[in-house]
């Protein structure tokens, strides 16, 4: 098994943020920024997967369905800092939806990855 590689000098972190409560409109509201200004970290290589976390299995596929709990990525970073400031800058922390003082970040090694 191959192991994922990053640039030297840099490491991936696993992020897991929870939503603050009560935000779900504001979360749906915002989604469009949120993908739209994520493209740049995802074409350079900073931001390798990601998605939310859910309280529970959807339905469907129909975001107004899902019953959002918060979010989770893996970042390629120099530090867990430079993780919080890039994360801190994401529509869902400036508008109130990611509760950033319950933010966890671990440094992560992927055994293995899928296209």
């Amino acid at each position: 098994m191959q192991s994922v590689s990053v640039p030297p000098g840099k490491y991936e972190f696993l992020v897991v943020v929870p939503d603050k409560p009560g935000v779900r409109e504001k979360r749906l509201e915002v989604r469009h920024i949120h993908f739209s200004n994520m493209q740049p970290n995802v074409e350079n290589g900073s931001w390798k997967t990601g998605g939310a976390l859910l309280n529970s299995v959807p339905k469907d596929d129909n975001p107004d369905s899902l019953d959002f709990m918060g979010s989770t990525l893996v970042c390629v970073a120099k530090s867990v800092e430079e993780v919080r400031e890039q994360l801190s800058k994401d529509i869902y922390a400036t508008s109130g939806v990611w509760d950033m003082d319950k933010i966890q970040i671990y440094p992560f090694r992927a055994a293995f990855r899928q296209p």
